[in-house]
């Protein structure tokens, strides 16, 4: 896993959330893993939560940031029960992180878009 952030609060727990929207985000998986969509990739690096309260589409969405690529979103559920930890760590001018694994199964099998997996606390051990 990648080094932390600065200014960041490590969330750590053993819950998997799959990141939502990735297929949006391919190229900037595939620049972050270095990879091509031939090849089986398992990468386990931190992501961002970004809480965005002026998002057009949700006032609620949180946006997932790996190298200061975005990657996607939260789902929405995730990001309404996690939204309240998030921005409480934004008002105190931090940024929630967490372990994240990009990963896909390559081109043999079906599909080449790569995924991003992240493991969080419960929702109320976030906060």
């Amino acid at each position: 896993m990648s080094a932390p952030h600065p200014r960041t609060t490590l969330l750590i727990g053993g819950r998997l959330v799959n990141v939502a929207g990735e297929s949006h985000y391919q190229e900037a998986l595939r620049e972050i893993v270095g990879a091509t969509a031939e090849r089986e990739i398992a990468m386990d690096t931190e992501a961002l939560l970004i809480p965005e309260p002026t998002n057009p589409h949700d006032p609620n969405a949180v946006m997932v940031q790996i190298d200061g690529k975005v990657v996607g979103y939260l789902p929405r559920d995730e990001a309404v029960a996690y939204g309240p930890a998030l921005a409480e760590l934004a008002a105190r001018g931090r940024t929630g992180a967490c372990e994240a694994r990009i990963a896909g199964r390559g081109g043999d099998s079906g599909t080449s878009n790569l995924g991003v997996f992240l493991r969080l606390p419960d929702p109320d051990e976030s906060g």
